[in-house]
Formats: C-alpha cells, sequence, structure tokens
C-alpha cells in the first residue's frame, strides 16, 4: 500500500507542476491546451513506465538478495552475524509483528534447510500487475488536474479549481497515509496541503 500511495503523491504533483507552463509566457489557446494535456500525460506515463519497470525487477532483486542472505546463514547456522542479517531482513514484512523471542524459531527453521543454488527469479503475473497498476496510477491522475482547463473558459478560475483539486487529492492522501499509521489525520491534511500550496503557486509563478 506504501508504495501505492507514493505514486498517487507522484503522480499529482507532477502533473500539477507542470501546469505551471500555461503561466510560463503560452496563451491558453486550444493548442497550448493539448500541448498541456499531451505533455502531462506524456511526463506521467514515463515516470510511471520507469516506476513501474525498477519497482517490479527491484522485487525480484529483493527476492534474490532475500536467498543469498538465507543461503549464506544454511551454510555457518551458528555464525551470529549471519543469524542477524536474517533477523534485519525479516523486518519490514509481517514477521516483525513478533516479539524478537518468538522470530527465533522462524531464524532456526530457516537455517535448518539446505543452501539452494541455481534458482532462477522470473517475472510472475504479480510483479507484472504491479508494473501495469504504477501505469495506470500515473495515468488516471492527470484528468483531474487537467481537465478544469478544457471546460472552464476563464483561465484564472480553471487554474485555482485545478490547483485546488489537487491540493485536496494530496491533502486527502495524507490523511489516509496517516490514518493508516495511526497518525493525526487533521493534522496530516493541514501540513501537506499548507506545503502543496506553496509548491503549487511557486512552480506556477515561475512557470515550470
Amino acid at each position: 500500500m506504501g508504495n501505492r500511495l507514493s505514486e498517487f503523491f507522484y503522480g499529482v504533483t507532477m502533473v500539477v507542476m507542470f501546469t505551471g507552463i500555461i503561466n510560463a509566457g503560452m496563451p491558453p489557446t486550444q493548442a497550448t491546451l493539448r500541448i498541456l494535456l499531451v505533455g502531462a500525460l506524456v511526463i506521467n506515463i514515463s515516470w510511471g513506465v520507469i516506476d513501474g519497470v525498477t519497482s517490479m525487477y527491484g522485487g525480484l532483486a529483493n527476492r534474490a538478495d532475500y536467498l543469498r542472505t538465507v543461503n549464506e546463514l544454511r551454510r555457518d547456522p551458528a555464525d551470529p552475524e549471519k543469524r542477524e542479517a536474517v533477523s534485519r531482513a525479516m523486518q519490514g514484512t509481517i514477521v516483525e509483528n513478533l516479539d524478537p523471542a518468538d522470530q527465533v524459531p522462524i531464524v532456526d527453521s530457516l537455517a535448518a534447510g539446505v543452501p539452494v543454488t541455481g534458482k532462477r527469479f522470473p517475472l510472475t503475473r504479480d510483479d507484472w500487475n504491479i508494473a501495469i497498476a504504477t501505469i495506470l496510477i500515473d495515468f488516471a491522475l492527470v484528468f483531474p488536474v487537467i481537465v478544469p482547463y478544457f471546460i472552464i473558459d476563464n483561465v484564472r478560475e480553471a487554474v485555482f479549481i485545478s490547483h485546488f483539486i489537487a491540493i485536496v487529492l494530496l491533502a486527502g492522501l495524507a490523511m489516509f497515509w496517516a490514518r493508516n499509521l495511526n497518525l493525526n489525520t487533521r493534522r496530516a491534511g493541514i501540513i501537506i496541503a499548507i506545503i502543496a500550496f506553496i509548491a503549487i503557486y511557486v512552480s506556477y509563478t515561475i512557470g515550470w
């Protein structure tokens, strides 16, 4: 979930920053709006592809690294440093919710196995789903921010509504994130809204 929430933040931030070209000497004509839409789509989809592929292959690299760590322990089960390496590798997974004493039998169980050699790590359907979901998130987030420029004739109103939508989206994401972390949701939303407001209007003013 954390990776997907981060992707929502990236997607909204990138497209709203790009809308600053409206204030960079480009008249808000239909041609400019087409450039705005195409440019935002290209940027977000490109980022989605890069982030999706790196996440996909990063997951494979992590799995291979986990196997190497376990194999090292299996070759020398009594080595405290190798046991500690396996214990650290388990953190960040559901296992970390166990008490440290309860994690020891899991390390023992891993150490009792036979080293695995020659194992390959092909891409799975889940890996592809992660990459595709990342691309779709970045693609979809272009439209809530861009659409006001196409349906509102008054550019100042379109800018205001577009930026308002982006700030609400970012604040809402921050609140959702905070709720899942048992943090103060209202404070998180307000802080991110303020940061987003400053970043958006600075970028718009200088015409990014």
